[in-house]
């Protein structure tokens, strides 16, 4: 960073002046040679002022590329360390709006907002202006006065390339050719007005404040703002008038007005008949309304086009016209901010438009983006759908299905003790599921044990006594005992009922059969195998057709939407089922790729995507609907 020779940062806040006391001395300064020593620091002593600012700083970059410190005002030295890194952050790129405000904290912890502002009238030339954070309600304003006062003249002997918005101020300041006169004395009173713009919360609001503010400062009769939207310009403020009709004579003969200033190269101040010439249209609007004198100002935004519109008429004949250098660097500041507020106000679908206009217009052009953005897309997609091609895919619905299934009843009549499982849970072979009660088996067990005894010791006692028909009996009684002990024994065994291979079971609560008395015969459980899943497709008529055992296929179950499943088509059955007010369907079969899942389930639900081959792209687009019209009007042969 190097600093002048001349540099003294003066120590204190200056005395607090109103806005109008510190213009006319910047007025005064202008006029005042820029070689004189400490020209630049008086610049900044009232700019600081002006801004309300702690320190006000005007850095410039030299031909190296380095920036540094032409002049400055400052009360203390914090701007002075820091503004070296706010240019650094900037890495050279353009500031939005003409200024750009970063809020930074200093050595203790206080909040306070660094701001750059562009200067014209000199080369590569920067404002660094540190706003306390007591004055961040004011912010727009003051930067607004910084803005205003930025412009320091014309350089001579020979000016840089000036901005956009600098060029367009020289155009319409005065005559061609030569250099801006300083400052208008009535830079101060804007100050207030574009203040008072700046509080309104409305374009519509904010619109009427500036034209009836400048109707009072100027002295005019009546003064009308016109804004320029998709090429055509159109009023959106009257002086005195709240409310106005768009489709009234005078405001489309005010229009028309609007659009001519735009075509001149200069402001056209129209006193009488004398310019009716080069002015036809302002002449009848100064007809129609009365005035003896007319104004127009074009007002340029900061790419140098004209954007705005303001009209004064003067019912009385003024000796010269408004002075048009401190009403520009008013609406400088004005005319990005109104636009702003106007875009914020339109329909979300309009700014999403014009957002999307403007990002394409730099890479097609700014005349006709979407005529050309629609063409080239359409041309697009006719040619890919008339000579490209797409994978057919037939979409049908599907469900897991197994034929291993099994049903598990009860093997005598009793209750259902206990339950070990419940449908849905996966199981291994001989896995217990239920078991029946067995208290009155075993009853029946003892009574039939002892009764065995019994009838062996009458066998023993006939054989003692050689008594052979009391022997026979007693031995027949004994056999028989026997085979209903036999039958006991069996039931108790299949009491337990177990799983009789590795599977699923399908059917079977635990809460409806726990303790539920059941007969000989009736199902408890339904178990299916899972290794034996495989998929059952329901295929509408009108594509069975481009169905061929062997082609791939892709599932997605209800369950796992985000997983895929892939498979092969293995069988077409070929009879039609009807699927409801679906129409036919056919039942087609496919075996899964994929070893299975623990989580698939018999019954499982999907949709299902089926190859049906390479087809044109038109044909996969239109062939229902051509179809269709086949169906209705085959009779016309």
């Amino acid at each position: 960073m190097n600093r002048p020779a001349d540099f003294q940062p003066p120590a204190g806040n200056p005395a607090p002046r109103d806005a109008s006391s510190v213009i006319r001395d910047l007025t005064a300064l202008r006029r005042q040679p820029r070689e004189r020593l400490g020209y630049w620091n008086d610049y900044c002593t009232l700019l600081r002022e002006l801004c309300r600012a702690a320190s006000a700083l005007l850095v410039v970059r030299d031909a190296g590329g380095e920036w540094r410190l032409q002049g400055g005002s400052a009360g203390d030295d914090w701007a002075l360390r820091h503004w070296p890194a706010a240019l650094a952050a900037r890495a050279g790129q353009p500031l939005d709006k003409g200024f750009a405000v970063a809020p930074l904290q200093d050595d203790s912890g206080r909040l306070r907002m660094l701001a750059l502002v562009q200067v014209t009238g000199l080369a590569d030339a920067l404002l660094v202006i540190d706003i306390p954070e007591s004055e961040r309600p004011q912010l727009n304003e003051l930067l607004m006065r910084a803005m205003l006062v930025a412009d320091v003249g014309a350089e001579a002997p020979a000016a840089p390339a000036a901005s956009a918005t600098s060029t367009a101020l020289a155009k319409f300041s005065g005559t061609p050719g030569e250099p801006a006169p300083p400052a208008d004395s009535d830079t101060g009173a804007l100050f207030d007005l574009t203040a008072q713009v700046v509080a309104e919360q409305q374009f519509g609001a904010a619109a009427l404040v500036l034209v009836n503010g400048l109707a009072a400062h100027y002295g005019a009769t009546q003064v009308a703002l016109g804004w320029r939207r998709d090429g055509a310009v159109r009023a959106v403020a009257l002086s005195h008038v709240d409310r106005f009709e768009r489709n009234t004579e005078q405001v489309q003969l005010l229009e028309e007005a609007f659009m001519e200033a735009l075509g001149q190269s200069c402001p056209v101040w129209l006193d009488g008949d004398a310019a009716e010439a080069t002015a036809p249209v302002l002449a009848r609007v100064a007809r129609s309304l009365g005035m003896a004198r007319m104004y127009a100002l074009p007002v340029p935004d900061a790419t140098g086009a004209c954007g705005a519109v303001l009209l004064f008429g003067f019912a009385d004949a003024r000796p010269a016209a408004p002075a048009p250098r401190a009403l520009l660097q008013s609406m400088g500041f004005l005319q990005p901010w109104l636009e702003a507020q106007r875009g914020r106000e339109r329909w979300w679908g309009l700014r999403l438009r014009d957002w999307t206009t403007g990002r394409l217009g730099r890479w097609l052009g700014p005349r006709r983006v979407w005529t050309r953005v629609a063409v080239a897309t359409l041309s697009l997609l006719l040619l890919f759908a008339v000579f490209g091609s797409w994978d057919y895919r037939i979409e049908a619905s599907a469900q897991l299905t197994t034929d291993s299934t099994r049903l598990i009843s009860a093997q005598f009549d009793g209750r259902v003790d206990q339950v070990q499982a419940t449908a849905g849970d996966v199981v291994k072979a001989g896995a217990p599921l239920a078991a029946l009660d067995t208290r009155e088996l075993r009853q029946q067990q003892l009574d039939l044990g002892a009764e065995r005894q019994r009838l062996g010791a009458e066998a023993d006692k006939a054989r003692a006594a050689g008594n052979l028909a009391d022997l026979g009996i007693a031995q027949a009684r004994a056999a028989q005992a026997d085979a209903r002990l036999a039958r006991i024994g069996q039931y108790l065994a299949q009491a337990q009922t177990v799983a009789p291979f590795d599977g699923v079971l399908v059917a079977g609560e635990r809460k409806d059969l726990l303790n539920a008395p059941v007969k000989k015969g009736d199902n408890l459980f339904r178990i299916a195998r899972i290794d034996g899943l495989y998929v059952e497709i329901m295929v509408p008529e009108r594509d069975v057709r481009f169905i061929h055992p062997g082609a791939h296929g892709e599932l997605r179950l209800l369950g796992r939407p985000d997983e895929t499943i892939g498979f092969t088509l293995a069988t077409v059955i070929p009879v039609a089922q009807v699927k409801g007010q679906e129409g036919n369907h056919f039942l087609v079969k496919g075996r899964l790729d994929a070893a299975p899942q623990g989580w698939w389930r018999p019954g499982m639900s999907g949709i299902v995507l089926l190859d049906g081959g390479r087809q044109n792209v038109a044909w996969i687009l239109t062939h229902r609907l051509v179809d269709s019209l086949r169906m209705k009007l085959w009779w016309l042969g």
